[in-house]
């Protein structure tokens, strides 16, 4: 059945856009669900909010349909959206597995797609965007999501690729799923002390001057030797832009510690009373603490549990702020976080995982250091603060968490 026969009559079929491909451009199944919205609302959300799928198996086993779906790519899994048909379920994977005439219905769509366009039956390797997969897969590898929930679900999954006589892999064991590349970050504490062959900081080399005034210094005017941290030297940066965090640790040292556990690198760290360290040999030192922004940014770590504690210590808050105006006055930064991608300005880390993904948590709205923190920072120190709204291009599709109030 056409779509237009559940679509609510203003939306017209005609009008979603689309980018033109042939079927040859089709090389992945990706899966969705509905959950617990019926098939009509849930196209209805997906058209308002700027997305669309290709096919819809609804409890009855009856299928809907774009007429045309081979040919058309629709947005609903920005990353691999060229190469997919997205097809989606209706319910929950729970409600799928206990449904026998629509699971069979859903197989059998499935078996047809990738045999006639030589799908391989498989989850196993979504990098190379060649496969059956679950949007919870596609949403970890490429970004582009608006929730993490497990929209298509890899019980799901395990079924259909079981039935099928296809491979399913737990994900665990997808192809390169310890390694870089990921939006949403997987770690292997084993892989991570494999890598991590300190080449600088405490106790390997010696470190530059302080030449920032507000950070801890020795009677020599160097930084504490105790208070740096060791790592991997990455290179050399000009900084145009400082990136805030939180250490989600309550204590100096456990942070430090985690800091090399994890091979990352910050450029400076505050303790909860309000004392800075310079953790590299010096500030132009690449840290390794915030996807997309490395290159570019200075990275302060802020010891806290979370940001309800960050703004309460008010010794720290206060060096925040001397610090980051010490630094913008050093670099020539902007006070102003409205554009990330300029690499010009302070940013919260949450607005780095927003924009680019790359880390072990991106699950929520407002984290690392939260949103409140930002604008006291920005706000106490004349700087201009911006809003996640006002963010520049914030509802574009080029973000690893979407703007928007649904995603199919």
């Amino acid at each position: 059945m056409p779509f237009s026969t559940i679509l609510p009559k203003e939306k017209v079929l005609e009008k979603i856009e689309f980018t033109p491909r042939t079927p040859n451009d089709v090389t992945a199944l990706v899966l969705h669900s509905t959950d617990r919205r019926n098939p009509s609302d849930y196209l209805r959300l997906s058209i308002e909010n700027g997305f669309m799928i290709h096919l819809l198996v609804d409890k009855s086993g009856k299928v809907y349909a774009e007429p045309l779906f081979l040919t058309k790519i629709f947005i609903a899994a920005p990353g691999i959206d060229r190469e997919s048909i997205h097809i989606a379920y209706e319910g929950t994977q729970e409600s799928l597995l206990a449904n026998p005439i629509q699971l069979t219905k859903l197989i059998s769509i499935i078996d047809t797609l990738s045999e006639e366009l030589d799908i391989p039956k498989t989850n196993q390797n979504v990098i190379t965007k060649k496969g059956i997969f679950s949007h919870n897969q596609t949403k970890r590898r490429f970004g582009g999501f608006v929730d993490f929930s497990a929209c298509g679900g890899e019980l799901a999954m395990q079924s259909i690729l079981k039935n099928l006589g296809g491979q399913f892999f737990e994900e665990d064991n997808w192809v390169d799923r310890f390694e870089s590349g990921w939006s949403l970050k997987k770690e292997s504490k084993q892989k991570l002390q494999e890598s991590f062959h300190p080449t600088n900081g405490r106790g390997i080399t010696k470190a530059a001057k302080i030449a920032i005034p507000s950070l801890e210094k020795d009677e020599s005017d160097f930084p504490l030797e105790s208070y740096r941290v060791r790592y991997t030297h990455r290179g050399k940066i000009n900084p145009t832009c400082i990136v805030l965090h939180y250490t989600a640790i309550p204590d100096y040292f456990r942070s430090l510690k985690t800091l090399e556990n994890r091979n990352l690198t910050a450029s400076i760290m505050v303790d909860k009373d309000g004392k800075a360290y310079q953790l590299v040999d010096v500030l132009e030192d690449r840290a390794a603490a915030a996807t997309g922004t490395n290159d570019n940014c200075i990275q302060i770590e802020i010891v806290a549990l979370d940001t309800a504690e960050l703004l309460v210590q008010t010794d720290q808050i206060e060096k925040i702020k001397l610090l980051v105006t010490e630094l913008c006055k050093k670099y020539k930064i902007p006070f102003t976080n409205e554009d990330i991608a300029s690499f010009s300005g302070i940013f919260s880390h949450t607005q780095a995982k927003k924009k680019w993904g790359g880390s072990i948590f991106l699950n929520a709205k407002d984290f690392d250091p939260g949103e409140e923190y930002m604008e006291l920072i920005l706000k106490s120190i004349d700087g201009k603060y911006f809003s996640e709204p006002d963010w520049k291009k914030r509802k574009d599709s080029d973000w690893a968490i979407l703007y928007r109030n649904f995603q199919p």
